[in-house]
């Protein structure tokens, strides 16, 4: 980049010339305002966007931040600490720069590490998918170097391999899975369901959950039930989702939902039956925890 005149910019699209005579002008005209401000944002945010791994070379490659640029806000030159203030142009080029939601969002280079997709992995067994299903569903091969994925014992995976399971755990973490063996599976090797955790720092190894160890309620059964309705799924499809038997959910919902008739469960979607059911499920789970209801 170079001044009008030719010669090399020194700041604000000016040789140093050039920019010398702005400076003088604008400071008798009162009329100046300083390009420089605070660093330390800056440099929070080149830490977080590194920590998301996002390296120097993706910066000045991608983003047009020079690695000497980067150099000076963290550690200043020989015999000097990082820079105190840095350029308005600069610290706006640099703070709009996103910081990946996952480890995988935007990096370049061919692999990352596994510990991610791991998790998910282990996620969606506990979430009642088995680990052939999920590798048919990935279009993978079922070998030694996929077992030991699931098992945590893979340090790095492709890229292209990590984002096909962030995609797919995308799918799937709301969405209850039919195999009883992969949740037990999970439940003795201590694999976490989807929900226990936080989606924005799965990727981080320094991170983990909070687990309350308690048992499942005949509520929290109910709950997903009444989801997997919601979302469309027939009566006693939703009922093989949650772990029951069609009849053993008919019986115990029609228990819990008082006089409405659930005779009528489809296949395809759910009758008109089910959801007034749901309705006085809903009703009595308001009066339960002493809520206004705005159920119908």
């Amino acid at each position: 980049m170079t001044c009008q005149c030719g010669k090399p910019v020194k700041a604000r699209g000016m040789c140093e010339m050039h920019y010398a005579q702005h400076h003088r002008r604008q400071r008798a005209y009162g009329r100046w305002t300083p390009d420089l401000v605070d660093a330390q944002p800056v440099r929070e945010h080149i830490l977080k966007l590194r920590d998301a791994g996002v390296g120097n070379k993706r910066l000045e490659e991608e983003f047009g931040v020079p690695h000497s640029t980067i150099q000076h806000l963290l550690y200043g030159q020989r015999g000097y600490g990082p820079s105190k203030q840095v350029r308005q142009a600069t610290a706006d080029r640099i703070l709009q720069i996103p910081v990946p939601r996952t480890g995988v969002e935007f990096v370049r280079q061919d692999r990352v590490p596994a510990l991610g997709t791991t998790r998910r992995l282990q996620a969606l067994v506990a979430n009642g998918y088995s680990q052939t299903d999920l590798i048919s569903r990935l279009g993978w091969p079922e070998n030694g170097s996929t077992s030991e994925l699931f098992l945590g014992q893979s340090r790095n995976i492709a890229v292209r391999r990590a984002r096909d399971v962030t995609s797919l755990f995308a799918q799937l973490q709301m969405v209850p899975g039919t195999d009883r063996k992969a949740r037990h599976r999970a439940k003795a090797k201590g694999w976490l369901p989807p929900l226990a955790w936080d989606e924005d720092r799965i990727d981080d190894p320094t991170y983990e959950p909070e687990v309350v160890d308690k048992p499942r309620t005949a509520e929290d059964l109910f709950s997903d039930f009444e989801y997997l309705l919601s979302m469309g799924v027939g009566a006693e499809e939703a009922s093989r989702r949650v772990g029951m038997l069609p009849a053993s959910m008919k019986a115990a919902w029609a228990a819990l939902s008082g006089s409405v008739d659930v005779g009528a469960w489809r296949h395809d979607g759910f009758s008109a039956d089910v959801k007034a059911a749901a309705a006085v499920r809903a009703t009595k789970r308001c009066e339960l925890h002493s809520t206004k209801c705005t159920h119908p």
